[in-house]
């Protein structure tokens, strides 16, 4: 039996008697007392246009290059400015042979591109500071040395866009942003990531970055001026996608912290568009009938009819309602250029493989499953509800014949990675994060909208209002189950919750926790407490396996950071009557304590040390400040399994972000990390007598290792080779 269906087994016992979601062993929760209703969908979403770069997002260029696997990683070439007008690059490819050799390959590429990043310069901060707001009233010397060393991070992140030594003609795939950003740390990211930028701000913002932080925001608004939404991240192919909107929660945190109004009044405009681009693009009109607000159970004629707009992950992320004419003809499905080959692999297999994949998804869903592994959603992972006919666009892309090379690596897939992707069914899914967010956005909008107004309460003011009631309500009647507390993602073609449950479906609690049932909101506290007793080294978005990087070992500290922000709310609204529920209240606290010591064990076992504090994990000599992992790994028992590898999970800004957040936000409650099976080589900081170091036990420990302890009198004892 594999180790994590044996995990599920474990889980489902610990969890029967309060969890339903997680009570089956096999791959779907048992069915629900709780039905909610169906709804008829009248879809109106519009096409988007995909990015046509002859390089750098299509074309046989392209194509041949990262199939041939010119590099390592699909995403550098992409990455990489041209040395010679474009026009004139293609030209000249156009003159090697139809099967040209790899090597043939790597030698145009290098005559005729830039090596990648060459279009970003590292630069200064022009606000730095080394005295961070965050830091005051935090006493422990290990948490405010850890906590420099993150602050400290800042200094190294700052990137610009330079072209300036291009050709005329030249170009790079590196939008024109004008204000510095934070690169997100990963050695292969070279640009800002929308998601990931909320993140960051938090940080910033906690750090007295405030000229950083607008700038940061600054560069979101004029792609929006430019594109009409975010792009997913800042390089030109990822232009015809997006992530889940956080630029007003951004723009909101940024407001509270700095009072900027000016700057809020600016943004709002833009702030409006990119709203309007989900409601475009994203949004599917849907038709249910729920009963009247305070009508009984027995009057069967005290129902209504409610037809509302809800949002879905489609048709973004290269689902079938992109267009894919180009002005020009061609048609078929657009493969990521920055994992070209990883989705031609997955194309191929949809259309080989038998019954593997679905119709809808052979006709292009299958790169909204792909895509949507970026995002933390849990419906590429439901393997019960396929879509067993034409999805919602079905017409919209038509099916290309892929030639799939001898030495295609079949092996970057499993099995299990190729079947959950066969099943998604992402189109038709209202997700219960996606449309808390846009909840969340809707609000406030119509709060910044008064704000600028004098605090008048304008008619623009209430329809954001209105519309933000009306998601909150079809969530409530279509997501929420009244028997659990908790919330699950909707199918609108089966009309039934999502077989597999996800954490990501508590961000309802974050969004419009004081709207929930108090009843409700104390089972979902209950429930939050026991996931966290399970995994005290963090929560993983499901239980399965999916080779995936949200989903279990894998933890992501943005997932913590929304799941404090649910139990947060969740402890505030539980009001009197409910002290069934009382010993959970302070789960938020918790689960912020166990993200530190996650971050920080990590941290320290990839090079951390605080000088005359905290002496490194190996008692190296090295200057390394430590990594802030972008993701975490747990083992069977639920603890954190701490890396050596400070290059194990990539380098992430979210959690430098996200941690010295929850240092200031929790500092009253925040004790010194503890890592398990691991001990801190803490700095003797006394000696008994002038000479003579009170700690003999370490002093022999570190002579066996070769070194000394410095044992002079009222001074901090250090090692010394």
């Amino acid at each position: 039996m594999q180790l994590f269906h044996q995990i599920q087994i474990l889980v489902a016992v610990y969890w029967s008697a309060n969890l339903v979601a997680y009570v089956s062993a096999s791959a779907a929760v048992e069915e629900q007392p709780f039905a909610p209703p169906s709804a008829s969908i009248q879809d109106m979403r519009l096409a988007q246009k995909r990015c046509d770069h002859p390089i750098y997002c299509d074309g046989p260029l392209l194509k041949a290059v990262q199939l041939a696997g010119v590099f390592d990683s699909d995403k550098t070439f992409v990455d990489m400015p041209t040395r010679k007008p474009v026009d004139k690059i293609v030209n000249e490819f156009g003159k090697l042979p139809a099967n040209a050799s790899k090597a043939q390959l790597s030698k145009f590429v290098e005559e005729n591109f830039y090596p990648a990043g060459s279009d970003i310069v590292e630069v200064e901060l022009e606000d730095w500071n080394e005295d961070p707001p965050f830091l005051q009233g935090i006493t422990d010397p290990v948490l405010r040395g850890y906590g420099m060393s993150l602050h400290n991070q800042w200094k190294t992140l700052g990137r610009k866009r330079d072209i300036s030594f291009l050709c005329s003609g030249c170009e790079s795939s590196l939008l024109p942003v004008k204000n510095t950003f934070i690169s997100t740390g990963d050695n292969s990211s070279r640009e800002f990531r929308y998601w990931n930028t909320y993140y960051v701000e938090l940080g910033l913002l906690k750090s007295g970055l405030f000229k950083t932080a607008k700038g940061v925001l600054q560069n979101l608004l004029d792609a929006i001026s430019q594109y009409g939404f975010v792009p997913a991240g800042g390089r030109i192919y990822y232009t015809d996608r997006t992530e889940p909107p956080l630029l007003a929660l951004m723009v909101k945190t940024y407001f509270e912290a700095t009072n900027d109004l000016a700057f809020v009044a600016q943004a709002l405009p833009l702030l409006k568009r990119e709203h309007a681009f989900w409601d475009e693009h994203r949004s599917v009109n849907i038709t249910y009938t729920r009963k009247s607000a305070g009508s009984s159970l027995d009057k069967r004629d005290d129902l209504e009819v409610v037809t509302t707009k809800t949002t879905t992950y489609g048709p973004n992320l290269f689902s079938t309602a992109i267009d894919t004419s180009n002005g020009g003809g061609s048609s078929g499905p657009y493969l990521r250029p920055e994992s070209y080959s990883s989705d031609y692999v997955l194309a191929k297999t949809a259309e080989s493989g038998p019954q593997l994949f679905s119709t809808a998804l052979a006709t292009g869903a299958l790169y909204a499953a792909s895509e949507a592994g970026t995002v933390p959603s849990v419906q590429y992972a439901n393997r019960s509800v396929a879509t067993a006919g034409p999805s919602l666009f079905s017409t919209a892309l038509r099916r290309r014949s892929l030639d799939i090379p001898s030495d295609n690596p079949f092996a970057a897939f499993t099995k299990d990675q190729l079947n959950v992707l066969s099943v998604a069914n992402i189109n038709n899914t209202i997700a219960v994060n996606l449309n808390s967010i846009l909840y969340q956005v809707e609000a406030i909008i119509a709060n910044l909208t008064m704000a600028v107004n004098n605090n008048t309460e304008t008619k623009e003011c209430l329809g954001y209002k209105k519309r933000a009631e009306s998601r909150r309500q079809m969530l409530m009647d279509l997501a929420y189950n009244p028997d659990t507390g908790l919330f699950a993602d909707y199918h609108l073609e089966s009309g039934k919750h999502a077989d597999v449950w996800s954490i990501n479906s508590l961000w309802a609690y974050w969004a419009f926790g004081d709207s929930i049932p108090a009843g409700g909101a104390g089972r979902a506290l209950e429930n939050i407490s026991q996931l966290h007793q399970r995994f005290p080294g963090g929560l993983p978005n499901t239980l399965y396996n999916t080779t995936l990087s949200w989903d279990y070992p894998h933890i992501k500290p943005p997932l913590q950071h929304m799941v404090i922000k649910s139990a947060d709310n969740s402890e505030k609204n539980l009001g009197n009557g409910y002290n069934s529920y009382s010993e959970y209240k302070g789960t938020a606290a918790k689960i912020a304590q166990s993200t530190i010591d996650t971050a920080f064990c990590n941290w320290y076992t990839t090079g951390g040390n605080i000088p005359g504090v905290l002496n490194s994990y190996d008692y190296s000599t090295s200057n390394s400040s430590g990594a802030s992992l972008g993701t975490f790994d747990i083992d069977a028992s639920g603890n954190e399994v701490t890396t050596t590898d400070s290059s194990s999970a990539g380098g992430f800004t979210w959690t430098t972000g996200i941690t010295i957040w929850l240092l200031d936000q929790y500092k009253a409650q925040n004790m010194m990390p503890s890592c398990p099976n691991i001990k801190l080589n803490l700095v003797n900081k006394t000696c008994k007598k002038k000479g003579v170091c009170n700690n003999v036990r370490l002093c022999r420990r570190l002579k066996r290792k070769g070194l000394s302890h410095d044992k002079r009198y009222n001074k901090r004892a250090v090692c010394k080779r």
